[in-house]
């Protein structure tokens, strides 16, 4: 079974989707851990985004990789990222890939290189996969399709704390002004722009517990398809 959750940045797409595929019993898929991971490791290698030879050949390289943590069940965390050879897990969220991860998720060509590592994620059961264009574009035959959604000053809210936790010192206003250039630019590029996905069930997060998402989503899923995906 294949399971869609798109969204905007900040929706509440990572921590749902990690927690419906440990109910499902199915991998998790995140794949904006794949364009950070590239954007990573430009940056560590001094590369230039705009050498599409150079970027591409790492794509090619990079041996992209994905295991779950199993100490951190459903929390935050749950998957290791492993790039050309060594867990780069603990870079993917710094501010640094954040700032820069856009030149690598907008490109087209980049997009397509890196279109087939995710598609490997759902073989041989299936899985749960989340990002921008996972209903659209990358699984569009998917089993079910979700689209979560909240307004820009909630998902700031929510990126804002994260970070907080996270140790870094980053005021509330920039982290709004970075969501709503990345709503922008997702919503506005030429290729694999952020939609709701033919088929797919919007549910809008506000208000919301993570276990009230997650709820809807699995009330939303046939237990004939729930069961086919263990």
């Amino acid at each position: 079974m294949i399971v869609t959750i798109d969204g905007p940045a900040g929706a509440g797409k990572s921590t749902v989707a990690r927690i419906v595929a440990s109910r499902l019993g199915l991998p998790y898929l995140n794949s904006g851990y794949i364009y950070r991971a590239v954007t990573a490791l430009v940056l560590e290698r001094g590369l230039d985004f705009a050498d599409e030879a150079a970027v591409l050949r790492l794509i090619a390289e990079s041996d992209l990789r994905f295991e779950d943590d199993p100490d951190a069940g459903e929390s935050f965390g749950r998957t290791r990222v492993f790039a050309a050879g060594r867990d780069v897990t603990d870079f993917l969220k710094t501010p640094a890939v954040t700032r820069e991860v856009w030149r690598i998720a907008n490109h087209g060509r980049y997009r397509v290189a890196l279109r087939e590592t995710q598609r490997r994620c759902a073989e041989p059961d299936g899985v749960v996969a989340e990002g921008r264009d996972m209903g659209s574009v990358i699984f569009p035959a998917a089993d079910a399709k979700f689209y979560l959604d909240a307004s820009p000053s909630e998902r700031a809210r929510r990126q804002h704390e994260e970070a907080l936790a996270a140790g870094q010192e980053i005021g509330y206003d920039d982290v709004l002004e970075g969501i709503v250039a990345r709503d922008s630019r997702d919503l506005g590029r030429k290729d694999s722009p952020l939609v709701v996905p033919d088929g797919g069930r919007v549910v809008r997060t506000e208000g919301l517990s993570v276990e009230e998402v997650v709820a809807r989503l699995l009330d939303q899923i046939p237990r004939s398809e729930r069961a086919s995906g263990r």
